[in-house]
């Protein structure tokens, strides 16, 4: 008797252990990345600027490497249109060369269209706004 019931409960044992193998098998580990999972990204052409939408980060060229960050600096002006793409992985612009040719820039952009900020100024001959007051 106690040799019958042992081997019921190996038995169960067995078949529990097998089963349990053959789910996990089957899946991704927790923390493996979904293979087919495509991101939505923006992409800037007039500006080489991309846009993540849900971490809401920009990443741009900067001096041959691409850097991310949640503000642009303010050199850089998102002009024109954008096209939004979806994307496998986390660094679409390593297919820069591809996203340039693909979305081209809608317009040109004229100098006019941009402002320029002028830091370089004579503190001497600089009179401010006068606090908001006319003249």
């Amino acid at each position: 008797m106690k040799r019958t019931i042992k081997t019921i409960i190996l038995f169960f044992a067995f078949l529990i252990g097998v089963g349990s193998y053959a789910v996990s098998a089957q899946n991704p580990p927790a923390h493996a990345k979904a293979h087919g999972v495509k991101k939505k990204y923006r992409y800037y052409p007039e500006s080489n600027v991309y846009f993540d939408p849900v971490v809401k980060k920009y990443t741009y060229l900067k001096g041959g490497t691409w850097t991310t960050v949640v503000s642009l600096p303010t050199t850089i002006r998102l002009i024109g249109s954008y096209n939004d793409f979806d994307f496998e992985g986390d660094n679409p612009w390593k297919e820069n060369s591809m996203h340039k040719t693909k979305y081209k820039p809608t317009k040109s952009v004229k100098s006019t269209d941009i402002k320029k900020i002028d830091h370089d100024y004579d503190s001497k001959s600089y009179k401010g706004n006068n606090g908001g007051k006319k003249k």
